[in-house]
C-alpha cells in the first residue's frame, strides 16, 4: 500500500471519529441523516451546517416530514427552486482541477456533498468561526466564509456541479422554512365555530367533546348521519394533527394540510369540521321535533324533509374531505 493510500485512509478514520463526535442533529426525513452522513457537510462544534442552515431559514430538521426532501438528476428543472444538495457516491476525477498536481484538486473523495444550492445559487458559510451563530449565505455577503459542501477547485458553479454530481437531494425550502417560528405563531389560528384553539391536541379534543354533546341531544336511535359526522371528526382530527406537527406555509404565510394528495389550506379543513358539526347540531333537532311531533303527520314530514336536505349537506362536506378538494367552499 502506498503511503498516500495510508494517509487518506487514516484522514478518512479520523474525520469520521470527530463526524460521529459531532453530528447530534435529529432528523425527520431520513434522507436529511443520510446527508448528513456525507463527507462535505461541516459537522464541527465550530462550523455546522445544519444548525447555520436552521439559524439563516429557521428550519426544524427534526421535524421535516418523511419526504420533504426528495432525490432527482442533475438535470431535473426541480434543482433550480428551494435547497439543492449536489451529491457523489464514489470518488469522481475532477476535470476542472487546477492542473498543478495537487491530489486533493484531481480527485474528488466520494460519497460526499459537492455544493449546497439556494434557488440555484451556491450557498456559502458565514466568516464568523465562533461556532453556529453564522448562518448560510449566497457570495457576495460581507461577512462570506468557505462554501458548503467539497468546495473543490474550480468546482463551484452550477452548471460543473451537474456535471459531476451522481444525485441531487432537492428540499422544498420555501414550504418549510420557518417552521419553528409558524408553529410558534399560527397555532391560535385553530378554530372550532367560534372558539380557538392554541394547539392540535386542544382542537381535537373540542371536536370530539361537543360531537359527543350533540349525539347525546338525541332522542331517538342513532342513524347514518351519526356515522358520516363520526368520520369527518376523524378525518379532520389526523389531517389537523400532522398539519400543525411541522406547519407548511402557502404562497400567503398561511398554514398548508395535505389531504388525499392535494394541498388545501388548514383554515378550510377546520371551517369544514365546523360546519359538518352546525349542521349535524341542525339535524339532531330536526329529527328530535320529528320523534315528538307524534300524530302531526304535516310536521313530522316537514321536519323529515328538512333532515334529508340537512343530511346531503354533510354528506358533500363528507365527500371533500374524502376526495381532498377542500379549497374555496365554505
Amino acid at each position: 500500500m502506498k503511503k498516500s493510500d495510508l494517509r487518506r485512509i487514516i484522514k478518512e478514520e479520523v474525520i469520521g471519529l470527530i463526524r460521529g463526535q459531532y453530528i447530534n442533529e435529529a432528523f425527520g426525513d431520513p434522507l436529511a441523516a443520510k446527508l448528513s452522513k456525507l463527507g462535505g457537510l461541516k459537522t464541527s462544534r465550530w462550523q455546522n451546517f445544519w444548525k447555520s442552515a436552521a439559524k439563516t431559514y429557521d428550519i426544524a430538521w427534526d421535524k421535516l416530514p418523511k419526504g420533504s426532501i426528495r432525490k432527482v438528476q442533475p438535470t431535473s428543472p426541480d434543482v433550480k427552486k428551494g435547497m439543492a444538495f449536489y451529491v457523489i457516491n464514489q470518488d469522481v476525477d475532477n476535470p476542472f482541477a487546477s492542473g498543478r498536481g495537487w491530489a486533493y484538486d484531481n480527485t474528488l473523495r466520494g460519497p460526499a456533498v459537492l455544493a449546497v444550492t439556494v434557488d440555484n445559487k451556491i450557498q456559502y458559510y458565514g466568516a464568523n468561526r465562533r461556532g453556529e451563530g453564522s448562518g448560510i449565505g449566497p457570495k457576495g455577503g460581507y461577512k462570506q466564509g468557505s462554501a458548503v459542501g467539497k468546495g473543490s477547485y474550480g468546482t463551484l458553479m452550477v452548471k460543473k456541479l451537474k456535471q459531476l454530481a451522481d444525485d441531487v437531494y432537492v428540499f422544498d425550502l420555501e414550504s418549510y422554512r420557518g417552521g419553528t417560528t409558524a408553529l410558534k405563531s399560527k397555532r391560535a389560528e385553530l378554530k372550532l365555530g367560534k372558539d380557538t384553539f392554541k394547539d392540535a391536541k386542544a382542537w381535537k379534543a373540542a371536536n370530539l367533546s361537543r360531537y359527543k354533546e350533540i349525539l347525546n341531544a338525541r332522542v331517538g336511535g342513532r342513524d347514518q348521519v351519526d356515522s358520516m359526522v363520526a368520520k369527518i371528526v376523524q378525518l379532520s382530527n389526523n389531517i389537523v394533527a400532522e398539519s400543525m406537527g411541522l406547519p407548511k406555509l402557502g404562497r400567503y404565510n398561511q398554514i398548508m394540510a395535505t389531504v388525499n394528495g392535494n394541498e388545501v389550506e388548514l383554515e378550510n379543513v377546520t371551517k369544514g369540521m365546523s360546519k359538518a358539526l352546525y349542521y349535524y347540531g341542525e339535524y339532531i333537532q330536526m329529527q328530535n321535533e320529528a320523534e315528538k311531533s307524534g300524530d302531526d303527520q304535516y310536521s313530522k314530514k316537514y321536519s323529515e324533509d328538512r333532515m334529508k336536505t340537512k343530511a346531503g349537506e354533510i354528506k358533500m362536506i363528507l365527500n371533500k374531505f374524502k376526495s381532498g378538494k377542500l379549497d374555496g367552499w365554505y
